[in-house]
């Protein structure tokens, strides 16, 4: 093992260490926390069990959230039901009001219990991933500092800053850290150089897979016909989101990569985790020792742990010590089997629906008909119309893809009674998933590399499309 990953690991050895029962570990966040507004309001001193918990907090979006988390950005104190902030971080949201997501001492720990089993994997099962150097995507690309009326940041200086002191800065000591000018344009350029400068990289960790095919745009114009296991010997695996709308780039990214494996990294957020890779076959399994989970069926019903059903899609609740009560996440996962922790697979997000005439076209419906066609792309309401646009890379196959589509017997009709107009079908210019991610970081007040390409884009201005795609 390389000496800076066995020093992350000394770093991580108390984390790991955490366990016990969920219950236990959110009745005493409730405990600590009684005597904040918050928590006076909702009655945290009275909360006894998990049933009494949920009566009394209802399930809570970002705007529920709000007011509290703007009083504490403020400046006032004892407000939010959450250890002392050490500042925010930027979350993309999907209209274009930010969200400051609160992060405390406790939810960088309750980060390291989760870095700590998801690296306590590795080490069982593909301990050659430590065997060198490490590139993760860190946070502030394409961010401007900001700082909130009270005075403390928004923005942390990389990913380090999500966990306590001492894990950190290990974390910080093992990781390659190109040197950015700011210039978001020279982005993957100045990435690749660092990275080629590295013979012993032996883990990439992204989020979005279209910010690793960025980079590898630039490797390719320096080192053009190789593949990344050519490049780097020692290279074990690349992590990245791999379901729903990131789903149709993993073909082009294994080829990209040669014989470099690729496993999801789970669904991990700037709120928190809900899902990390298992210790025996990576496939990923609740965070358990994380956070405190609930779930909402189809229908919004609460659903006990002992009764999710494999095949059946529900939306997770997260409790955190970052001050997010029984918060909506937005994420729907498909429980595809419950022996011991269940396992959980991001199936995209809650509500991404597109309603121009009564349609009703989900994104789920366009991800299948890029997924049947191997294709990449989007598909854009234009309510000026209305009607949609489908934008794809290659456009041979897009009226396979209409037909697909067409199997929203809703979206059918519409297109029959024209109501819709005929879509159009339209070919994306080279280099097109930077140019949205960017986009869409400066609308949603997100961080570019954070960025899931959308699949439907819902009601926005044909203009504003043309920009966007360039």
């Amino acid at each position: 093992m390389n000496p800076r990953a066995a020093a992350l690991f000394t770093a991580l050895e108390p984390h790991a260490a955490v366990s016990g029962d969920p219950w236990s570990r959110l009745r005493g966040l409730l405990e600590r926390h009684a005597g904040t507004e918050f928590g006076r309001a909702h009655g945290f001193g009275a909360i006894r069990s998990p049933e009494e918990f949920r009566e009394a907090i209802p399930p809570m979006n970002y705007e529920d959230h709000r007011s509290w988390i703007e009083r504490a950005a403020n400046g006032e104190r004892g407000v939010l039901a959450c250890d002392e902030l050490l500042g925010f971080e930027r979350s993309s949201g999907t209209s274009s009001r930010p969200k400051w997501i609160p992060l405390t001492a406790g939810l960088q720990e309750e980060f390291a219990c989760g870095l700590a089993a998801w690296f306590g994997g590795w080490r069982t099962r593909r301990p050659e991933v430590f065997a060198g150097r490490a590139y993760w995507a860190l946070s502030p690309a394409g961010m401007a500092a900001e700082t909130t009326p009270g005075g403390l940041p928004v923005g942390m200086t990389g990913d380090a800053a999500y966990f306590p002191e001492a894990v950190g800065a290990r974390l910080a000591d093992w990781l390659v850290v190109p040197n950015l000018s700011g210039d978001l344009s020279a982005l993957f350029d100045e990435t690749a150089e660092t990275l080629l400068a590295t013979p012993d990289l032996s883990l990439i960790s992204v989020w979005s897979p279209t910010f690793l095919l960025g980079i590898d745009a630039a490797v390719q114009r320096r080192r053009p016909g190789k593949t990344w296991s050519d490049l780097w010997p020692k290279l074990a695996l690349a992590s990245c989101w791999a379901d729903a709308s990131s789903a149709p780039w993993i073909p082009l990214l294994r080829e990209r990569l040669g014989a470099v494996a690729i496993e999801s990294k789970g669904l991990l957020a700037t709120e928190g985790i809900t899902s990390l890779p298992d210790a025996i076959d990576g496939s990923p399994r609740l965070a358990a020792e994380c956070h405190w989970h609930e779930f909402l069926d189809e229908e919004g019903r609460f659903t006990e742990l002992r009764y999710l059903k494999p095949g059946c899609d529900y939306e997770v609740l997260l409790t955190t010590a970052g001050g997010l009560f029984r918060y909506r996440s937005g994420d729907r996962v498909r429980v595809t089997a419950t022996n011991g922790l269940p396992r959980l697979r991001f199936t995209g997000r809650s509500g991404a629906v597109s309603d121009l005439v009564g349609e009703k076209l989900h994104e789920s419906e366009v991800l299948a008909a890029l997924l049947e066609t191997a294709s990449r792309g989007l598909v854009a309401a234009i309510p000026q119309r209305p009607s949609y646009d489908l934008w794809l890379e290659d456009p041979a196959p897009g009226p396979s893809i209409i037909q697909l589509l067409r199997r929203n017997p809703y979206f059918d009709q519409a297109l029959r009674l024209r109501q819709l107009a005929p879509l159009r079908i339209r070919k994306l210019p080279g280099g097109w998933t930077t140019r949205l991610a960017a986009s869409l970081a400066a609308l949603r007040g997100g961080r570019f590399g954070d960025m899931k390409m959308p699949l439907l884009v819902t009601t926005q201005h044909e203009e504003e499309m043309e920009q966007w795609l360039g």
